[in-house]
């Protein structure tokens, strides 16, 4: 699960990386009451709202109307406090951040915004429209997953390169990317919430497009939790490599040992492990989604 309290805030990427400079403060102004310096070349203007145009970096795809109108409310009552940082693109300025104040002043009725004007390229654009919305408002793991997706094309770097850019784990990364290899009907019910990213990744681990689709459905109509999910598909693919299927009426419990061990391995390598353990031969087997995954794992391994 995305921790939203990234090691590097939206303050961190506006100062192009390092912590603003304070402005002096005059004789006899106590510091505290200076506001830092912003980085030369800003401009704060007000700006017709129908000269702004959206971001095509933005990862947020839905805009939720109650949420909206709660904003509206709050700026009829108060005002933009925070201008929308927005960036020049031929005659127009294009919102980098605060699409939802923008949508939400369009509710309230307000002609005019605060825009904070900077010069910025398109992948220091996409960086800061997904880190405004991991900080400030939950997207969905598929929206998580095409943000960072689109920010490893326009970077044109490795996982690791993201991870570091929006202050995370590459782990985490690794885990929400895996999640557009899903079918588009079963991204559509992590969009929804109807299956947890747990459901997801556990699904991942089945062979093709149909059969994950179909023991999505079957997930949602029984109500299966995570782990009665994961004992199905464990089922479906011992039974594909012609092993008889353990009969649910009459199977052993697992050991839940052997459940925290295969936890831990997952949290340890970042992509789905089983582990089949039997008193005279047992396998551990490590999933990996292409090529680069592959490599990785093979790294920690080999350097464990």
């Amino acid at each position: 699960m995305v921790d939203r309290r990234l090691g590097r805030g939206l303050d961190f990427f506006l100062s192009g990386g390092k912590p603003a400079a304070a402005t002096p403060a005059p004789a006899g102004v106590p510091t505290r009451d200076v506001e830092p310096a912003r980085p030369q070349g800003d401009v704060v203007l007000q700006v017709e709202l129908g000269d702004l145009s959206v971001n095509p970096f933005q990862p947020r795809k839905e805009f939720h109307e109650p949420e909206l109108l709660e904003l509206a409310d709050s700026i009829r009552s108060s005002g933009i406090l925070q201008p929308i940082l927005a960036r020049r693109v031929g005659d127009k300025l294009e919102i980098v951040a605060g699409e939802r104040r923008w949508r939400a002043a369009k509710i309230a009725g307000l002609t005019k915004v605060p825009v904070l004007v900077r010069t910025l390229e398109d992948q220091e654009s996409a960086v800061f429209a997904l880190v405004e919305n991991l900080q400030r408002e939950d997207l969905n793991a598929i929206e998580k997953a095409q943000g960072f997706k689109l920010l490893l094309q326009t970077m044109n770097t490795t996982q690791e390169g993201v991870a570091k850019r929006v202050g995370l784990d590459r782990t985490t990364v690794t885990n929400f990317l895996r999640l557009l290899d899903l079918p588009a009907e079963v991204q559509a019910h992590v969009s929804r919430g109807t299956l947890s990213m747990g459901h997801a990744r556990c699904l991942l681990t089945l062979a093709d497009g149909p059969t994950i689709t179909k023991s999505a459905d079957e997930c949602i109509k029984q109500g299966w939790s995570v782990r009665a999910l994961e004992t199905k598909v464990r089922e479906a693919l011992e039974a594909s490599k012609g092993q008889a299927a353990t009969t649910p009426g009459k199977a052993k419990a697992r050991p839940v040992w052997l459940n925290e061990l295969e936890e831990s391995l997952v949290e340890a390598m970042g992509t789905p492990v089983t582990i089949r353990y039997g008193r005279k031969r047992s396998q551990i087997i490590i999933d990996c989604a292409g090529r680069e995954e592959f490599e990785r794992v093979f790294q920690r391994l080999k350097n464990a």
